[in-house]
């Protein structure tokens, strides 16, 4: 297993669980809290440094072993791309997904269907944060599954 793949196990896995401290500081339960922006704007700050932190982490053992992070040569970097175009389409079609929902719910207002309140600023914060983190845990199977392939 090369460096790089090694690198996006360790990512795929600390974006989860950085993930899991984000959803677990935004919920209740299941449900979505109605936090303050006070304790959005930590919970945000708090995210994105667990992840620089993760990732510097795990580069740093990476580097310190035995053919640990190499450079990377045109194969690394043509599977760099590929997942960083899924990750792209992800995003996208996430946004895009919200969008409708927000448009299709003001359209139909009081269905009886399940919704998401994107009218709630941390409904909207947990949906835009997680979008993000999906685009960066599928970037990472890719990234996963390419090397394998």
């Amino acid at each position: 297993m090369s460096g790089h793949e090694k690198f996006a196990w360790a990512s795929l896995v600390a974006s989860a669980v950085v993930w899991a401290f984000f959803a677990m500081r935004m919920t209740d339960g299941g449900q979505i809290v109605d936090a303050g922006a006070r304790h959005m704007l930590w919970t945000y700050v708090a995210t994105v440094v667990l992840m620089a932190v993760a990732h510097s982490v795990i580069a740093a053992v990476l580097a310190a072993r035995p053919h640990g992070i190499t450079l990377k040569d045109e194969r690394d970097h043509a599977i760099e791309a590929s997942a960083d175009r899924v990750e792209g389409y992800v995003v996208v079609v996430a946004i895009n997904a919200l969008v409708i929902h927000a448009l299709v719910d003001a359209m139909f207002a009081g269905h009886t269907l399940p919704r998401l309140d994107l009218s709630s600023l941390p409904t909207l914060v947990l949906a835009l944060i997680t979008t993000l983190f999906a685009g960066h845990i599928v970037k990472q199977a890719v990234t996963i599954w390419l090397y394998r392939a």
